[in-house]
């Protein structure tokens, strides 16, 4: 067995500037992001494995960038030398979601749950000790002096509003839920960014806008390209389209808060849309690509609509609550081109920033800029180094083996899928029916007859916050 031990530094380990390593883990792979005093110099992002593995620990870029921050000092620096580590997202927070909502759908949403239960274990082991022995393995046994937890929306926050160039501005983060909240409106002043409303996981507007676009034809990372599509062939179809669309699809509120029909998106299959009924809905199956023409022109042009009139309720309503002339945006690409639409032809902000979408790297960096202006309470300068106005990406050398982690991913044994479905069964099935029965729960009130789908939260983010891998404090 050979001990590797850390190389003697090339000169003393001191260095003046601020170091923090943001790290994020999700479905849509993972990413590491070095901030040196404030300024991304290095971003990086591995996919999801193949073959049902939930992403891991992104060991390979968390390496890379110790090996970045070392070059811009001339020193060895690991994770040991670091201000913080800050992980975007709280991990206990988003499994105790998860798993209420297992037990919410037992025994419905088996096929949900072998979908989740693989991202979802992992997440609880990273809060519960992984997240530390991954980053002891590729920094010669050290681990972090500090490790914080911004949550999901905080970050995704702080990536577009601390890279912006406005020192106040209205925030909207729309990139999916995390611990619970699948959207938030926000406003940002100075280092301190203040959340004001959110939205509640399942009712998501990303979930809306990637079911429109793969319905019209625009699937997973195409879904920007519904936006690219010709104008509707008949108008009048175009505006039934679009009426079935924000009436029976979705309820949106005048103040841009929305709730999806579960008539017609499947809570037990993770509110996927549930293609016989939207058959029925529209007349028309869903799209398979290709070129547009006639009534799948109309659906798309419909779709568009939909989009646009959405992001104009939910900037309308940011820009009541902020007062602010600018916005800054983190969504995904289809719902950025929307709010190129109605939303800026209607002149509410005289500025509109959109954060660069490459999740989850710009997770991975939202987490460190959280940590350094909300934890450390660092001041934003006068004129922000703006490099990050795309992501500094660096390609991993191929001839290099990535470090091996803790965990490294691997494809789902049967044997892990056998555990999974007992676990399912024998555990979670008979709790959650034991749950039921001793707490019945009452009807939930009817979507019609709210006012509004948001969730009242109105707190400054503070450092506090940012502490521990579970549920935040109340709200202040």
């Amino acid at each position: 067995m050979i001990l590797w031990k850390k190389p003697a530094p090339a000169a003393p380990k001191k260095t003046a500037a601020q170091y923090i390593l943001g790290v994020s883990v999700s479905a849509e792979g993972a990413a590491a992001a070095m901030l040196r005093d404030g300024k991304v110099i290095f971003s990086a992002y591995e996919p999801p494995p193949a073959g049902g593995a939930a992403a891991s620990f992104p060991s390979a870029v968390v390496s890379a960038a110790l090996e970045k921050a070392s070059e811009a000092e001339n020193v060895i620096l690991g994770v040991q030398d670091m201000a913080a580590v800050a992980f975007c997202g709280k991990p206990l927070a988003e499994y105790a979601r998860l798993r209420s909502e297992w037990m919410a759908l037992a025994p419905a949403g088996f096929g949900r749950f072998m979908v989740t239960a693989p991202g979802a274990f992992v997440k609880k082991r990273l809060g519960e000790g992984l997240l530390a022995r991954e980053l002891a393995a590729v920094s010669w046994g050290e681990v972090p002096a500090l490790t914080l937890y911004p949550e999901h929306q905080l970050a995704c926050a702080a990536s577009a509003f601390y890279a912006s160039p406005f020192e106040d501005s209205a925030i909207l983060s729309l990139d999916g839920p995390g611990e619970g909240p699948a959207a938030a409106v926000c406003m940002g002043s100075g280092e301190k960014i203040k959340v004001l409303r959110e939205l509640l996981h399942p009712d998501s507007p990303q979930l809306l806008s990637g079911a429109l676009a793969a319905y019209a034809g625009y699937g997973g990372e195409a879904a920007w390209e519904l936006f690219t599509a010709p104008e509707a062939a008949d108008k009048e179809r175009a505006g039934e389209f679009y009426r079935r669309i924000v009436s029976e699809l979705a309820e949106l509120r005048e103040d841009g808060s929305v709730r999806l029909s579960r008539r017609y998106f499947s809570e037990a299959d993770g509110m996927r849309p549930d293609l016989p009924r939207w058959r029925k809905l529209f007349g028309l199956g869903p799209g398979s690509g290709g070129e547009l023409e006639g009534e799948r022109l109309d659906f798309a042009a419909a779709a568009r609509a939909a989009l646009e009139e959405l992001v104009y309720r939910l900037g309308a309503q940011a820009k009541r609550l902020s007062g602010s002339n600018n916005l800054c945006l983190c969504a995904p690409p289809e719902l950025k081109l929307a709010a190129e639409g109605k939303l800026k032809a209607a002149g509410l902000f005289v500025n509109i920033w959109s954060q660069p979408y490459s999740a989850p790297e710009s997770k991975a960096a939202g987490a460190a800029l959280a940590a350094r202006h909300i934890y450390f309470g660092i001041k934003r300068p006068a004129i922000y180094p703006r490099s990050w106005g795309e992501p500094v990406k660096q390609e991993l050398p191929e001839e290099s083996a990535p470090p091996f982690g803790v965990n490294p991913p691997r494809p789902l044994s049967a044997a892990a899928r056998l555990g999974h479905a007992a676990y399912f069964w024998l555990y979670l099935t008979p709790a959650a029916a034991a749950a039921r029965f001793s707490t019945p729960g009452e009807k939930a009130a009817a979507g019609s007859e709210r006012a509004s789908f948001y969730v009242a939260r109105a707190r400054i983010y503070a450092r506090e916050d940012l502490e521990g891998a579970g549920a935040g404090p109340a709200p202040r």
